[in-house]
């Protein structure tokens, strides 16, 4: 479920005095009279915030809190109805009321329609609420449901239809992966390549690509991750070839305008090795020396809960790995840290979560240091910021398991890889043809 606010900024009223000069065409009598801004007008810097404030008192007020873990999350529990038009769950379990907002939209996961219902007529006296149910788009992202076999897909047709259309390649010869190799062995582009973009105006077009492609793999397309991230590198000064790699992106995507990312209960897409970890885990891979730049290795983690993708990302490391152990220690370590802030989100909605939270890794002397209370001198030159994850590992929060190379998942984040590969670890990842 999801609601929108109206003319959202206009309802917070500014606690300080501001303002303004006339409004051209309604003159005042005396031409040295200014305005004093009332309400928060769009276009203010400190609209967006003032908003916000109000909206957060609001919710407290109705009996909400706000998760200090993300501020733009609140969490209503009640033991009792906070209304006699409400009932209890069957289960026994609590009322449950989870908003989370992005200025003025918001979305409602609840175990109760008419507790949201009562939310909603809690909020309607100060605020202009529409009623968006059953959500359908939010901030670009289509949801479709199937609730007989309770599956529910996201996915970014329009913008994909809308980036392919600016590109003229609605109707491109589409491609099997987002790139088939590393962008440092790029051949020389074709004479006349891309004639409609002329040279002083690559830089434009390769940083506004580059910016929708890493939009959609942050949002709904983690198959892309890698070729976003690896793309993003050369945004200060691409060549031609960069571009038309950029554009290879776009013929993927153009094969799989119909993909998304599942979420369903449950499903079986996952790998055999991991699905003894049904309530939750995390892939971690890392690509040693790969960037023949500056030979900084590329790391990917991918994190589920009940089976489902929840988080994942591809980044390069900050430091240079001296050896494959260390590059995937590195990346045990990064993915620790998300690890750790979805273990206090998820309690602090009081979701269920495994403890210890396994985490699966293909290369056994990685696993090895990370268990291990000794240092020795391979491994004495490491920060002791990355030693953090022994100490987790100790007190039972996390655990390292072995994970077969071949059912690394999070490889995908790490390098190119050919199309059997991809395919398999990208239903893995759970980005899947939408339903006709």
């Amino acid at each position: 479920m999801s609601f929108d606010v109206k003319t959202a900024f206009l309802h917070a009223k500014l606690s300080y005095l501001l303002y303004a000069k006339q409004i051209p065409g309604f003159p005042e009598a005396d031409p040295d009279t200014v305005l004093r801004l009332l309400v928060a007008l769009y276009g203010l810097r400190q609209s967006a915030y003032e908003f916000y404030t109000f909206f957060l008192k609001l919710l407290i007020r109705i009996g909400l809190s706000r998760s200090e873990l993300d501020h733009s999350v609140f969490i209503g529990h009640w033991v009792s109805p906070p209304h006699s038009s409400i009932s209890m769950p069957l289960t026994g379990k609590p009322l449950i009321l989870i908003v989370p907002i992005h200025v003025d939209d918001g979305l409602v996961a609840t175990n109760s329609t008419p507790l949201y219902l009562w939310f909603i007529d809690q909020l309607t006296p100060d605020l202009e609420i529409v009623d968006t149910r059953p959500v359908s788009m939010y901030l670009g992202e289509r949801i479709t449901r199937d609730r007989t076999n309770r599956k529910l897909w996201i996915s970014q047709r329009p913008l994909l239809v809308d980036l392919l259309q600016s590109w003229n390649m609605l109707d491109c010869t589409p491609s099997n992966v987002p790139l088939s190799q590393p962008l440092h062995k790029l051949p020389p582009p074709p004479p006349n390549s891309i004639p409609d973009v002329h040279d002083d105006e690559i830089l434009i077009n390769y940083q506004c690509l580059v910016g929708s492609l890493t939009y959609l793999a942050i949002c709904s397309r983690p198959d892309i991750a890698y070729a976003a991230m690896a793309l993003g590198q050369f945004n200060a000064k691409p060549t031609r070839a960069h571009l038309l790699a950029a554009k290879g992106v776009l013929r993927y995507l153009a094969g799989t305008l119909d993909y998304g990312l599942e979420y369903a209960v449950p499903t079986s897409s996952i790998p055999p090795t991991v699905m003894p970890f049904s309530q939750g885990c995390a892939l971690t891979d890392a690509d040693w020396a790969s960037d023949e730049n500056d030979r900084k290795s590329i790391l990917g983690y991918c994190f589920y809960t009940h089976e489902c993708l929840i988080s994942w990302s591809a980044q390069k490391q900050k430091i240079i790995a001296s050896s494959s152990t260390e590059a995937e220690y590195y990346s045990l370590s990064y993915a620790l840290r998300e690890g750790l802030w979805i273990r206090l989100f998820l309690t602090s909605l009081q979701l269920p979560i495994p403890t210890p939270f396994p985490l699966l890794c293909d290369n056994q002397s990685a696993i090895k240091l990370a268990n291990s209370n000794t240092s020795s001198s391979r491994s004495k030159h490491i920060d002791v910021r990355y030693h953090f994850i022994c100490e987790k590992i100790e007190d039972g929060t996390f655990e390292t398991s072995w994970i077969p190379t071949a059912n690394m998942t999070a490889d995908i984040f790490t390098k190119p890889l050919p199309f059997p590969a991809f395919s398999k670890h990208r239903s893995a990842l759970g980005v899947v043809p939408l339903p006709r």
